[in-house]
């Protein structure tokens, strides 16, 4: 047998061949081989079809009809209209045909894509075989690192996907990527209602998980907004150390006179111990993506730059799979770790000796899972500095932390003595106070950052009376929809795996685009976001609990429980239900004056990225260039003069600007533009050769106040550390000490100047 494993990417195609011996060769790992089979490893570029627009879906009769973007009445579709046909995406044609010309000669495909809960990596991989019309056997390899001892092994364990009927993941896959497509409805008629209200809004995306986070955060930030302090009166006890006895199901006073006139009726009381007991807490449950996130992020860093550092640790086998639904691991996870344990620990600096559990609890044990929670991988670090220089700071904190969270389950218990006691005249009211005695697991990592209210540990002992007093509360302030809010929402609601929850919230805050903002952890909504917010509230696609019904249904289509058609049949109901509701909340963008204000911003924003095109001649050809350039509007003569490919010169705020036509890239795309004369910045730089590498480097001559000297400069080439004294922002001298390194900030590398700044 002659096999063509198709990887999803090229990353994955190098892990396979370095695993395998090489891109091609003899294979003996696959059951029932001959002892002649052979291998050949092919790439993919991530998802390379898409499906058509719905009007190229469509009998020739009913292209009129989904091409109509504006008829209300048009909707909902009829998802047995379409064909569901998909053609190649931009840029992906050459990949296609590289793969059909190398299945040439094959006697089957191996499905190696990745292997992710949503089936999306089954998808990616049973198109491309789709779209080379290949015919013969199809399998699938499941792995759940990029190790080579998982690859190997997932050669071993092939599945026969021949038949799409009988094959899962790939129906569940099908199942959403169908559903997803039709709820662009949603969108359309969001459009035409924020359009009708005279919103000038270009694109609007209301998916699945986007909705209901926007939702999420929309209801906390009104509850917030509209909270109405109401303060109760409790009576309580207190010793001189502040511990309180409260009276379980305690009245409620409104009035403070009343519950002052009824404390006096209280005296004293001695205090008694009714219990004291050494009580065990195992460490907490291992990461998922979207709560190592959180983690991360109270060091500044944004869900879009924690995943793609992530990724990239990922593909060098530092940490595992991104992609998992998997809380527990299994016991060849944990057996496959448990030697490369105290190598981790040095890794991170953290004692070996705080490791002496060699078996796995069963709280973290799993008999089947697809990949296992997130964790360290089996290729260790040298050192956190080293994890640092190759991937950041960010890389740094993601590796200690899931390091540590993993080597907490090696760890002891967290022991401590629970106390707890009464008043002798009073026996209903209570007080328990914790006092450790065994740190344990909390040596290694202490999860309390993942509690939205930490939990106080005293260390004191109960005094002998406690004395009555007035309890004075309020009904709780609604929580802020911080980053850790959304993530324990939806993980409570079972909505999306963690690294789902993750890749969606980086997508809606990122972007010219973005529906939400991330500021020190607090997610509030955009101007986007609260035009979507408003015209979606009540929603189904909105509500958690329909989400969580489609999720389930997801599952029973890759059980073959139900037909695959039966999730993208629900979206009917889901449009004449919702285009209702969009079309009352309609009314509400036109009256709060929260959106009116966001109307007039939003508006304002729109024309200044729609800015009119004016058509000329230039250098002999017909060009059409923006009518703007920044606040400033072209005048007839300035066009004249600018299509005639000379240069012209006006004054903005930020000063004069001159400059001409010029042909121009952004992403990309080529354009004509106005190319304004920007200074030269390249006496800003030191140019010479780096002596610890022999090679030829750039780096700026200034940091921060300071001016680098001619001796400085000859010290860092040498790739020596200089020290010298700048001063900040308010003008105070501080001490800088540094030299030149790679470093990377804000996810990008740099080479230049890197200051040691003690922690």
């Amino acid at each position: 047998m002659k096999y063509l494993i198709l990887t999803e990417k090229p990353s994955a195609a190098c892990h396979f061949a370095e695993a395998l011996g090489g891109f091609s060769g003899f294979i003996n790992l696959i059951p029932n081989n001959s002892g002649t089979d052979s291998y050949d490893i092919v790439a993919a570029h991530g998802h390379l079809l898409e499906l058509k627009e719905p009007h190229e879906m469509v009998a020739p009769e009913k292209v009129a009809k989904y091409k109509n973007w504006t008829d209300l009445s048009n909707f909902p579709w009829d998802p047995n209209d379409f064909t569901w046909a998909k053609c190649p995406k931009k840029g992906a044609q050459e990949t296609l045909n590289q793969i059909k010309k190398a299945a040439q000669g094959h006697d089957a495909i191996i499905i190696a894509t990745d292997d992710d809960p949503s089936g999306e990596g089954d998808v990616l991989g049973q198109e491309i075989v789709d779209y080379i019309n290949w015919n013969k056997p199809v399998l699938r390899a499941r792995f759940s690192d990029e190790s080579p001892n998982s690859l190997k092994k997932a050669l071993t364990t092939l599945t026969d996907v021949t038949d799409k009927a009988t094959y899962g993941k790939y129906q569940k896959g099908i199942a959403r990527e169908r559903f997803d497509f039709l709820s662009m409805q949603l969108s359309r008629i969001a459009l035409i209602a924020e359009r009708t209200a005279d919103y000038n809004v270009k694109t609007q995306k209301l998916g699945r998980l986007k909705s209901v986070i926007i939702g999420l955060i929309n209801y906390q930030l009104e509850a917030r907004k509209n909270y109405v302090k109401k303060p109760f009166y409790e009576l309580r006890f207190k010793d001189t150390d502040n511990h309180i006895f409260k009276e379980q199901n305690a009245k409620h006073y409104d009035l403070k006179d009343i519950a002052n006139e009824n404390v006096t009726k209280l005296q004293p009381s001695v205090i008694k111990v009714t219990s004291e007991t050494l009580k065990k807490q195992q460490p907490p449950q291992l990461l998922n993506l979207s709560h190592l996130s959180v983690i991360v992020g109270k060091h500044g860093f944004k869900s879009k730059q924690v995943l793609d550092t992530y990724q990239k640790m990922y593909q060098q086998n530092l940490v595992s799979y991104p992609r998992t639904a998997d809380r527990k691991i299994t016991q060849e996870d944990f057996d496959q770790l448990l030697p490369l344990a105290p190598k981790i620990a040095q890794a991170i600096n953290l004692d070996t000796k705080l490791l002496t559990q060699t078996t796995c609890r069963p709280k973290f044990l799993t008999k089947k899972a697809d990949h296992g929670a997130n964790r360290p991988g089996t290729n260790v670090p040298s050192s956190l500095t080293a994890v640092e220089e190759e991937y950041g700071l960010c890389g740094k904190i993601i590796y200690e932390t899931l390091a540590r969270s993993f080597l907490a389950i090696l760890g002891n218990d967290y022991i401590y003595k629970q106390t707890d006691a009464c008043l002798v005249s009073y026996p209903d009211f209570t007080s328990t106070i914790k006092v450790p005695q065994e740190q344990g697991f909390k040596d290694i990592f202490n999860s309390e950052s993942l509690k939205e209210k930490d939990e106080a540990l005293s260390i004191t002992s109960f005094r002998e009376t406690a004395n009555p007093f007035v309890f004075e509360g309020q009904n709780p302030k609604p929580k802020e929809p911080s980053h850790l809010f959304v993530i324990n929402f939806l993980s409570k609601n079972n909505i999306g795996t963690g690294a789902t929850q993750e890749s969606t919230l980086a997508e809606m805050s990122t972007g010219t685009n973005k529906l939400i903002e991330n500021k020190k952890e607090k997610y509030n909504l955009t101007n986007l976001g609260l035009i979507q917010a408003a015209i979606s509230r009540h929603t189904q696609i909105a509500s958690p609990k329909v989400t969580l019904k489609l999720q389930e249904a997801m599952e029973q289509v890759g059980k073959l429980a139900i037909p695959t058609m039966a999730v993208p049949n629900t979206m009917a109901n889901i449009i004449i239900h919702d285009k209702q509701i969009m079309l009352s909340n309609q009314s509400s963008l036109t009256s709060l004056p929260d959106l009116q204000k966001a109307k007039v911003e939003w508006n304002k924003r729109q024309e200044k990225i729609n800015v009119p095109k004016i058509t000329g001649n230039w250098q002999g050809k017909e060009v059409a260039i923006k009518s703007k350039w920044g606040d400033h509007s072209f005048t007839k003569s300035e066009l004249t003069q600018l299509f005639a490919d000379k240069t012209i010169a006006f004054y903005t705020e930020q000063g004069k600007i001159s400059g001409k036509l010029a042909e121009q890239t952004y992403k990309g795309y080529k354009f004509v533009g106005f190319c304004p004369n920007l200074p030269d910045e390249s006496d800003s730089y030191i140019i010479g050769t780096f002596a610890p590498t022999g090679k030829e480097v750039s780096f700026k001559k200034q940091f921060g106040t300071h001016l680098f000297t001619q001796a400085e400069i000859n010290q860092l080439l040498q790739g020596n550390e200089i020290s010298f004294t700048a001063n900040n922002k308010a003008g105070n001298p501080y001490l800088v000490t540094g030299k030149l390194k790679k470093y990377v900030y804000k996810g990008k590398r740099y080479f230049g100047f890197k200051a040691a700044f003690k922690k």
